[in-house]
């Protein structure tokens, strides 16, 4: 009956330790914020920035001069901030970030028209990029002028124009022709690659000019000021290997807790099997003596 018992323990201990992952990864994905790519809510951010908050972001016009000495921010976004800025006509201006995991960020961005030069249509375009594709805008800014690139790249195949095109972070964070725009947004992992790195900075470019995209907004025909509002806040950072052990673990469940069973149970009937030694059925044994009287 102990053998029994242990055995019991032994089967439902195993088939605990593989399937409570699943529970506890399931109780992490319900009690954790949901971040979406649209936020509904307003920023809930102080009107005074923390003095460090220099050196948390960096503000980038859009053309390359010789004269800005724009430094990359030096420390992570991991406090609330805002700024505030004037966008030129047919230009654009980004704001430079290093957004990390563990938390989530959510942008609150208004735009109204400058009243020096006021213009016609005070909608823009916003976009969250990393900092590759805010190099290729800026590249796409500098050339727009130039008809013999683009019509070169018109020539590449669709499938390959997005290794020389500007994208928005994760496909989905382009706002244009807004006035107004909020968005959330937390980031999983460093960027770490093959190559090394992880130390990748983000960029939200209010857009002033007519780019590329079909679905953007022609330029304002004036100035426009912005406002950026940014509210950070702890977000909890499921760990990679949850989703293989999500995967695999019950599947693995299936395989061996049957085999564990099935395994326990043979050794437990081979532990009740006590022979003591071979011996004779009294019944053949008569019988032989039977013919052996008949022979005589």
């Amino acid at each position: 009956m102990n053998a029994r018992r242990r055995a019991g323990f032994f089967t439902f201990g195993t088939s605990f330790f593989l399937v409570a992952p699943n529970f506890l990864l399931i109780a992490a994905l319900v009690l954790t914020p949901a971040v979406s790519a649209q936020s509904t809510g307003s920023c809930d951010v102080p009107a005074v920035n923390d003095p460090s908050n220099g050196y948390r972001i960096s503000v980038e016009p859009v053309e390359d001069s010789w004269w800005d000495n724009v430094e990359d921010p030096s420390l992570d976004l991991d406090t609330d901030l805002f700024t505030d800025f004037t966008v030129d006509n047919d230009t654009a201006t980004a704001i430079g970030m290093r957004l990390v995991p563990g938390h989530m960020y959510t942008f609150c961005i208004s735009i109204a028209s400058n009243q020096d030069d006021p213009p016609l249509n005070p909608n823009s375009d916003i976009y969250l990029m990393t900092e590759p594709n805010w190099d290729r805008y800026k590249m796409y800014y500098g050339m727009r002028d130039d008809p013999y690139f683009f019509e070169a790249f018109d020539q590449l195949p669709v499938e390959w124009r997005d290794m020389d095109d500007w994208l928005p972070f994760r496909d989905v964070h382009a706002y244009e022709g807004v006035t107004y725009q909020e968005f959330s947004v937390a980031i999983d992992s460093s960027g770490a690659g093959f190559f090394g790195g992880g130390d990748v900075l983000y960029y939200l470019v209010i857009d002033g000019w007519n780019n590329r995209r079909h679905t953007n907004t022609d330029a304002p025909g004036g100035d426009v000021d912005v406002e950026i509002l940014i509210d950070v806040e702890d977000r909890l950072n499921i760990p990679k290997f949850t989703a293989t052990l999500l995967v695999g673990s019950l599947p693995l469940a299936c395989i061996i807790v049957p085999l564990i069973i099935h395994s326990r149970y043979m050794s437990n009937g081979k532990e009740g099997d006590n022979v003591e030694g071979s011996r004779e059925v009294p019944y053949l044994d008569d019988e032989r003596s039977d013919a052996r009287d008949y022979e005589e």
